[in-house]
């Protein structure tokens, strides 16, 4: 059984008291109890230094990183406010035809959809990582999941002229959450959507063992050139370029949603870049997770 941090210190303190009693009882051996103890203590000093050094380290981290995500999410809510608020005062302090100010007034509307999925994301990430037992598990057939992302997609796959094809097996179910494996192949398609260029295909492969499912999502696009982003892109807020996002849509945590929704599902995830160009998302989902929050 593994002592917790008080029950270790009570129980040197006790030996050390320990053995001082039995030098004072042996008076004639009290020199080497007398040493015996100082060297204990030595021990029992040196580890408290230790543990509380670890402390401070996890805590300078956490606080380090809370400041770095705080960080993230004020300068990502800043950028749409700022937005809104620019056009709401042209609209009101400038004289504007009709036209014009539906413009503005529409502009505002979408910084206002930012907004929503910033947060929403933000909330869904942070469920899934503080309250998991809240997401309701069944049985999840994916190909049925595929059609009904293609038909939700069919617009803007259109409008970028992009092909999407897969290859799994059609009894391939995964007992998961069904909200968030639709979320890891929604996010993946959103993101060669705004980011893979036009006239691309998308092919997504599977195949399973008896444990596990294991996925390619790959599309033709134009990869990532500089190969130090990859293992960076599951980081919440990452960017390659500056403005990438904002530009394209999307709130900057679709990557992130695809990791944790993995994660949730025991599984794992990479990027690389294709031989032939384009990228590819290599990860696996367990086929059973009604044993996931037990």
């Amino acid at each position: 059984m593994k002592l917790g941090y008080k029950h270790r210190l009570f129980f040197y303190i006790f030996l050390i008291f320990t053995l001082f009693t039995i030098g004072v009882i042996f008076a004639n051996k009290l020199i080497l109890y007398f040493i015996i103890v100082l060297f204990l203590i030595m021990l029992l000093l040196i580890h408290l230094v230790v543990e509380s050094f670890g402390k401070s380290v996890k805590q300078f981290r956490d606080h380090k990183y809370r400041q770095e995500i705080t960080g993230n999410i004020a300068h990502e809510l800043r950028t749409p406010l700022t937005s809104i608020r620019g056009y709401l005062e042209t609209v009101l302090e400038a004289q504007l035809d009709p036209e014009k100010e539906h413009y503005f007034i529409n502009q505002a509307y979408n910084q206002t959809i930012v907004l929503s999925e910033l947060i929403r994301d933000m909330g869904l990430i942070t469920k899934m990582e503080d309250a998991p037992s809240k997401f309701q598990l069944s049985p999840v057939c994916i190909n049925k999941l595929l059609i009904e992302l293609k038909a939700d997609l069919q617009l803007p796959l259109q409008e970028k002229r992009i092909e999407m094809e897969w290859d799994i097996p059609e009894d391939l179910i995964i007992h998961g959450n069904q909200n968030l494996l639709y979320s890891i192949f929604r996010n993946l398609t959103d993101n060669a959507i705004r980011y893979a260029g036009e006239n691309i295909k998308i092919e997504i492969t599977g195949n399973h063992d008896k444990q596990f499912c294991y996925f390619s999502f790959s599309d033709t696009g134009v990869g990532i050139l500089d190969e130090s982003h990859l293992e960076r892109l599951f980081e919440r807020f990452y960017r390659i370029n500056e403005g990438r996002t904002r530009d394209s849509g999307g709130s900057g945590l679709g990557l992130s949603i695809v990791k944790n929704a993995i994660t949730f599902h025991k599984g794992f995830i990479c990027a690389k870049n294709k031989e032939n160009g384009g990228l590819e998302f290599l990860f696996s989902l367990k086929i059973d997770n009604k044993q996931q929050l037990l």
